[in-house]
């Protein structure tokens, strides 16, 4: 019962509803066509404030009911409109209907209660998405003879804030004048603008003047504004994109920029008018800056109302000051001024009513379009007589440079005879002081070749007793000595190995200064360096009762690309120092990745300590060759003071430098940083302790060749120790013969001997026509230097070098390494 009871109910409800409803007469065609009269009285309106109702809902009876006759729309809702339209005539008829500026229009055609087709149309549907590309507020109407069509239309607004039902039925004629015609007008004036702009470009690029540039960019602001406000750029240009369209507003601003950049160039303000320049200069920025803020707003809000509101002041505000202009100069005599003026008040004008009337729905830009028209044959014909002006100017500058030039040509011929003169003199003068300095250079020269030669021998004739006193102490400290016999062993070893690193460092310094030094660029291994470096200073570290202790960055690459050499060589330098320095405490090596990029890495490398320090005026003077920071240093610690002079030297070949931060008593820290490549291969580390391969080596034999009977018998006493056959020579005649008496594992060729020498002797070896006797591995022994002899060691066919005096553990190694059953199958 209670069921029956409320369908009653609502059947009632919508009969009411149904009789409260408008009734709604179809328009007729015949009489509304080509928007000659509105047909807004046939429409019905319902407001969703929701905006999420759709057409399905629409139809429902419930909804049919609420349709009325159109008040005000408020633009938070979204609007359905209905309207009935009827075909009186025997033919199927087609039209346009011109629904109003709403952002978002959507029509649904509707045939017996069933939606049969949906188009789009409005400001922000894309023109892929609406029926009709252009003309954004139009949707077409088909209608078979003697019919009924039954349309709703949904309009919402999103950025204008305005819905409108403006309905105005169009046939196709009709439109086609109305729209197409409307855009091909506005084509053919873009056309004109950059017809205009272009030309000017060309004549900024024959004369140079600067006012032809500034002419084409006003005129392609222009162009850009008129696209926006003539609806083309939305039309055409942002046709998929209409939602961008809004941010092409604050071009207007950045128009009357321009115009003012072309105006003050124009009529040369700088010169001719500089009490207004100091006030429109500023004006003119303004104007800029004014559009940048408007592009920021509009992108930041979307919100139209107050950039129209202030480019509608900013464009009055323009128009005025430049009537006050036009007043300021009317009574200069300036050529130039009149056709400012006279193109320029137009405009102005045509712009007064335009920003005073504009909106931003319509875009209309009628009378702005005729007067920039007006303005460009104006401005064109000024342009033309500035270049006349200028081409004047230029002619008469030129006349009075030629009169300049004559004038000058009999001065300058004068000043010719007389300069003459004064160079003979100074020429002879100049001559005689050359051929003073080519003197001195000589002599120069030939005392740099006397000191090179001098410390190439004296490093030969120093080493060589070097290598056997160094040599005996390894022996001897082997052979288990007594405690006492330790203790000066020892002191002994200390005190000979300074020495040696005296002599080297006088001799790096020399070469250094020689620039005779060049970089390595071989793969190594970072962290093995490291560790040979740090084997080397923590036993000199502890004695010293100090801790010694290295800090690599994990994050630096194991193998790099670079000269491990020098690399060691500065290394030690600074460490050397820093322990030497270091009563107590401790001593770091800190490695640092500071960059890493391209296969290239920037690293820092650090070392700091606990020690006495270096007072703040010494800091620079460290770096000086033999000097130190104290008078009794060299007395009290030992050393040459060169140490840190190559360094310095040594990293500038790594195109690098050396800083120090030091307080006296608080310690020392050095610091630096190289740009080193990662290598392409990862490096082959043999870690091997020297005695153990004792066992490898044994029961080999080898062939020593010295003319030195103190070298000659140091070398047999350790390879013998180390279980080794070995023939001694002193000759290297002598050495060729023993090879065809023996066989041999292994040849140690000292370079430095009469009548035949090691080169001599290797290229010997090497041409012979036995291979088991040409390719018997060579290690070269000398008290030169690598970096003297390199190029003719490895030219001569010799396989290694090591410099006297040798470390008895890296001979060994190098023994190892050329005699081992791999580099035998190898060369097999």
């Amino acid at each position: 019962m209670s069921r029956l009871l409320i369908k009653w109910l609502l059947i009632v409800l919508l009969l009411l509803g149904c009789y409260a409803a408008p009734a709604q007469r179809p328009a007729e065609l015949g009489q509304i066509l080509d928007g000659n009269q509105s047909i807004h009285t046939y429409l019905t309106v319902y407001s969703d404030s929701s905006k999420a109702l759709g057409i399905d809902d629409i139809l429902q009876p419930l909804y049919q009911q609420q349709f009325s006759v159109p008040t005000h729309l408020a633009y938070e809702q979204a609007h359905w409109g209905k309207i009935s339209i009827r075909n009186e005539h025997k033919k199927v008829k087609f039209y346009f209907l011109y629904v109003g500026q709403n952002d978002y229009i959507d029509a649904y055609y509707v045939r017996n209660g069933e939606v049969v087709n949906h188009v789009k149309s409005g400001y922000l549907y894309a023109g892929n998405e609406k029926y009709l590309e252009k003309g954004s507020y139009y949707i077409p109407i088909e209608i078979g003879p003697e019919t009924t069509q039954d349309l709703y239309i949904r309009i919402e607004e999103s950025l204008h804030h305005d819905p409108d039902f403006d309905l105005q039925l169009y046939s196709s004629d009709g439109w086609t004048k109305k729209i197409i015609n409307k855009q091909v007008s506005d084509l053919i004036f873009q056309a004109i603008f950059w017809v205009m702009l272009l030309y000017n470009l060309f004549l900024y690029f024959n004369t140079r003047i600067r006012s032809y540039l500034d002419y084409s960019l006003y005129l392609f602001t222009v162009s850009t504004s008129y696209l926006f406000l003539s609806g083309l750029l939305r039309e055409i240009v942002l046709q998929n994109t209409p939602e961008m369209t809004p941010y092409f507003m604050p071009i207007i601003s950045l128009t009357l920029f321009m115009y003012w950049r072309f105006v003050l160039h124009f009529l040369d303000f700088k010169h001719k008018f500089p009490n207004f320049l100091k006030y429109l200069q500023p004006f003119m920025n303004l104007n800029g800056v004014l559009a940048i803020l408007l592009l920021i707003y509009l992108a930041v809000t979307m919100e139209l109302k107050l950039p129209v509101l202030i480019m509608r002041y900013q464009i009055i505000l323009n128009v005025i000051t430049i009537f006050a202009l036009i007043y300021l100069l009317r009574g200069s005599k300036f050529p130039l001024n009149k056709y400012f003026i006279v193109g320029t008040f137009l405009l102005m004008t045509f712009s007064l009513v335009e920003a005073i009337t504009w909106d931003p729905n319509i875009s209309t830009a009628i009378l702005v379009k005729y007067g920039i028209l007006f303005e460009m044959i104006v401005f064109s014909v000024g342009l033309s007589q500035k270049k006349k002006i200028i081409d004047e100017e230029r002619a008469i500058k030129l006349k009075q440079e030629i009169q300049q030039f004559k004038n000058n040509e009999t001065l300058a011929q004068w000043q010719k005879e007389e300069l003459e003169k004064i160079i003979d003199s100074r020429t002879e003068k100049l001559n005689q002081k050359n051929e003073v300095l080519k003197e001195a250079f000589r002599r120069a020269e030939e005392a740099a070749n006397a000191k090179s030669e001098f410390l190439s021998i004296m490093s030969h004739e120093i080493r060589t007793p070097m290598n056997a006193v160094i040599g005996t102490i390894h022996l001897l400290l082997s052979e288990n000595p007594k405690k006492s016999q330790m203790d000066n062993l020892k002191t002994l070893k200390f005190s000979a190995e300074n020495l040696l690193i005296l002599i080297n460092d006088i001799l790096d310094y020399s070469k250094v200064e020689a620039g005779k030094i060049k970089l390595e660029s071989i793969p190594f291994d970072i962290r093995e360096l490291t560790k040979g470096i740090g084997n080397a200073h923590e036993i000199k570290a502890a004695d010293n009762g100090i801790t010694f202790s290295i800090l690599i960055d994990h994050k630096i690459p194991s193998s790099l690309q670079g000269d491990p050499a020098r690399i060691s060589q500065i290394l030690n330098n600074l460490i050397g120092n820093a322990i030497k320095f270091t009563p107590k405490g401790e001593v770091r090596l800190l490695i640092n990745l500071k960059e890493r990029k391209r296969n290239k890495v920037k690293l820092q490398f650090a070392v700091e300590d606990t020690g006495i320090g270096i007072s703040k005026d010494k800091l620079e003077i460290i770096f000086e060759r033999f000097t130190q920071a104290h008078a009794d240093t060299a007395r009290k610690f030992g050393g040459t003071g060169l140490g840190l002079a190559i360094t310095k030297r040594l990293l500038a070949l790594f195109e690098s430098q050396i800083y120090v931060e030091s307080e006296q008593g608080q310690g020392t820290k050095f610091f630096f940083t190289l740009e080193l490549a990662e290598a392409t291969s990862p490096t082959t580390i043999v870690d091997i302790d020297p005695k153990d391969l004792t066992p490898y080596v044994k029961d080999k034999r080898v062939l020593i060749v010295d003319d030195n009977e103190i070298n000659l018998l140091m070398a047999e006493k350790f390879v013998t120790k180390w279980g080794m056959l070995c023939t001694s020579v002193r000759s290297g005649q002598a050495a060729i013969a023993a090879l065809f008496d023996q066989d041999f594992d292994l040849i140690l060729l000292d370079l430095q001997m009469p009548e035949m020498d090691g080169y001599e002797t290797a290229r010997t070896i090497r041409a012979l026509e036995n291979e088991a006797l040409s390719s018997i591995p060579i290690i070269a022994i000398s008290a030169d230097t690598i970096d003297n002899v390199q190029q003719s060691v490895f030219q001569s066919g010799i396989n290694d070098f090591i410099s006297k005096p040798f470390n008895p553990p890296d001979l060994l190694s190098r023994i190892h390494q050329h005699t081992s059953e791999i580099k035998k199958t190898n060369k097999a």
